[in-house]
């Protein structure tokens, strides 16, 4: 073993600095969950991970697609001898069992607790954020940027990915490249063609759009 950490956060530094082969998990951690830790981990390629449990339903998921592994805590000698001879013997790219974690993590969704924190970076910094915070997000060359009252951060996470795990309530995806914070709306004012303009209570008067098809669905919410 060469770290262990005591957090999800710690654990994505820990991943980052350290580079291991294999990374056993935990799926209940304090801050972030394991399957947060893996979407943050910024890593090419990304280890391998073995997923460490109390809670059998996670590891079953886990399990029908084939993630690496997992282990029932509390944790079995035999049963983690054979898990590291299971693992010693794939031939399976370490890419090819990421891919499987990332369609994982997309079809839990009816496992999640309501997303308390974002985990997003600046620089080498890991900044955990109350999603009640955040003004906007927007897709920048690949990148997905948040737009806070603190400044800028980016995240790994797809704008398309983050849609899923916000609350629905609280966010609205305006554009293919912008999801707005519902309750930082000052004004919606019609631009041209069923196009609008949207600008947020920020100091700045950020405007943003809101096309066309995304402004029907936000006329049928509020019946504007």
């Amino acid at each position: 073993m060469i770290g262990e950490a005591a957090d999800g956060v710690e654990a994505i530094k820990k991943i980052e600095a350290q580079k291991p082969d294999l990374v056993f998990l935990d799926i209940q951690m304090p801050g972030l969950n394991g399957f947060e830790v893996m979407r943050s981990v910024a890593l090419e390629p990304k280890p391998q991970v073995v997923f460490v449990t109390a809670f059998d339903k996670y590891a079953v998921k886990a399990f029908e697609v084939n993630a690496i592994d997992y282990i029932l805590k509390p944790i079995d000698e035999g049963r983690l001898k054979l898990t590291i001879e299971k693992i010693s013997q794939r031939d399976k790219s370490v890419q090819e069992d990421f891919e499987k974690i990332r369609k994982l993590l997309l079809s839990l969704d009816k496992f999640k607790s309501p997303l308390q924190h974002l985990p997003l970076r600046r620089g080498r910094k890991i900044v955990l954020m109350s999603p009640t915070d955040i003004h906007y997000l927007k897709s920048e060359q690949g990148v997905t940027v948040v737009v806070t009252p603190s400044g800028e951060y980016w995240t790994h996470y797809t704008l398309t990915e983050i849609e899923g795990i916000l609350d629905e309530q609280m966010f609205f995806r305006t554009h293919r490249s912008t999801i707005i914070n519902l309750n930082k709306i000052k004004e919606i004012v019609p631009a041209q063609s069923g196009v609008y303009d949207v600008y947020l209570s920020d100091t700045e008067r950020t405007c943003l759009p809101l096309s066309r098809d995304r402004a029907r669905v936000l006329r049928e919410r509020y019946n504007f």
